[in-house]
């Protein structure tokens, strides 16, 4: 029932914005409350690291979907290299696509990145879903 993309949004100083959008695109109503769980997945679909940290803003809030309307999850994450990542080479492996489980589902969607690399060991902040 629901469609998701991620999209980018901002980047500057090393730092890259996205969100996560998903779209009802079923007959009826969808509710959404909370947060998506997210990885990143290289060609192959084998899992790249990826440390997903909640952030409260905004948090979770009951969410009504129409038939058609989106939400979204904001992302954040840095390409600036940490600890004993390298900084001649990229410091990741770049992710090709994302796997991504809106809240109360089971089953992933699978997504477009093509954002770059997510350097910090994969460390991707994310928010709760919000009316898009």
């Amino acid at each position: 029932m629901l469609a998701g993309a991620v999209e980018s949004t901002e980047a500057g100083a090393g730092n890259r914005y996205g969100k996560l959008v998903v779209t009802n695109n079923g007959a009826g109503p969808c509710t959404l409350n909370g947060y998506s769980g997210l990885q990143l997945l290289d060609a192959a679909g084998n899992p790249l690291p990826t440390d997903l940290q909640r952030t409260p803003d905004p948090g979770p809030a009951p969410l009504v979907l129409a038939p058609g309307t989106a939400a979204a999850a904001n992302l954040h994450w840095t390409v600036v290299p940490t600890g004993d990542e390298p900084v001649d080479r990229p410091c990741q492996a770049e992710a090709a696509r994302a796997a991504a489980i809106p809240p109360d589902e089971t089953e992933p969607m699978n997504l477009q990145w093509g954002l770059g690399p997510v350097c910090g060991g994969g460390k991707i902040e994310i928010s709760a879903f919000y009316a898009a």
